[in-house]
């Protein structure tokens, strides 16, 4: 089988990385063919303001660059399932038009709660938080969960927003994949049908 792989790493190395690189090495040992599509987050400037801060809050929201990009990835490779485990900062969730409009089938692994929450973690002052969860995403921006910003909140919210009302959680993804049963549960309250979610292994 040939799979494109697709992944944005954080700035800090962590386990999502770890995942990534060690699911590319075990699908090769089994013989499949890896296709990689890889972007960092480290290529972002450390300029804070001007044309460089609003065009990266485009870009979160949908990058057309990495769309085509992917979009010329499946035309020459044709791989038969694409997998992401992460598109956030550098990637955005224009890729997953790119492969509905090649028919090609889409599995993404859950690692965090960003779909969800803007922090990814339900986690604020040391204690859990689901506020965005019950209440909207407002909360986040007010608390500037994201990198203790509310700008850098306000700018996750709306990648969010824009894609819950494009559907493109629930229609643009085949399948997805949850670390935990509890996470599983916590997407089907969200609104992600179960039929999409395969169970977690606790």
């Amino acid at each position: 089988m040939k799979i494109l792989l697709i992944h944005n790493s954080y700035r800090e190395p962590g386990g999502e990385d770890v995942v990534f690189d060690q699911e590319r090495e075990l699908l090769e040992r089994a013989g499949h063919q890896v296709v990689i599509f890889r972007k960092s987050n480290n290529d972002i400037g450390n300029s804070n303001y001007g044309l460089q801060q609003i065009r990266l809050v485009k870009d979160v929201v949908w990058k057309e660059q990495t769309k085509l990009e992917v979009a010329g990835l499946l035309r020459q490779h044709k791989p038969e399932l694409v997998h992401v485990h992460n598109t956030f900062m550098m990637i955005s969730p224009s890729i997953y038009d790119a492969c509905q409009d090649a028919n090609i089938p889409v599995v993404q692994t859950l690692h965090n709660y960003r779909l969800l929450c803007p922090g990814g973690a339900f986690f604020r002052n040391g204690q859990a938080c689901e506020e965005c969860e019950e209440h909207g995403l407002w909360r986040g921006i007010h608390y500037g969960c994201y990198r203790v910003s509310r700008a850098a909140t306000a700018t996750v919210a709306l990648m969010l927003t824009v894609h819950r009302l494009r559907g493109t959680w629930k229609d643009k993804i085949t399948r997805y994949v949850t670390l935990t049963n509890f996470a599983r549960q916590k997407f089907i309250r969200s609104g992600i049908p179960a039929v999409l979610l395969c169970p977690g292994r606790r």
